[in-house]
């Protein structure tokens, strides 16, 4: 590769900025790297400043998120400790309530499957003659 200032000489190092290939005539060399002009080492300057600024934001949005996380879990914790401590205060209420829901459930499940069969006819032409088919 070669430095596009002097086509002659061979490219020592790119610029940081812009990726141009340099020779050692043209490089302007900082503690951040070898950049090709003063505009391109103020471009790597203000590069750096905003990823300096990404990275503490991303932190800090890191932080808050661990943050509420922590909050749910204790809420989420209190919920089940007092749903646990209700539960032992009134265990046969709640007992009670609980199988009559589910006595009323599967009453209901039963009453829409008696409702289903006596909808549909036991005995047809239709049904006599598949199962004469079949015989």
């Amino acid at each position: 590769m070669v430095c596009l200032n002097h086509p002659d000489k061979e490219a020592a190092a790119v610029c940081a900025a812009c990726g141009k290939p340099l020779c050692n005539e043209c490089i302007l060399s900082t503690a951040d790297g070898s950049y090709c002009s003063e505009e391109c080492i103020r471009r790597g300057q203000e590069s750096r400043q905003r990823s300096a600024q990404v990275i503490a934001t991303s932190a800090r949005t890191d932080r808050k998120l661990r943050k509420k996380g922590f909050i749910w879990f204790i809420i989420l914790l209190l919920l089940a400790a007092g749903a646990w401590f209700f539960y032992q205060k009134n265990q046969k209420t709640v007992d009670r309530k609980f199988n009559s829901v589910a006595r009323s459930i599967k009453d209901g499940a039963n009453e829409a499957i008696n409702a289903g069969k006596g909808a549909m006819p036991q005995d047809s032409k239709y049904k006599r003659e598949r199962e004469s088919l079949v015989k």
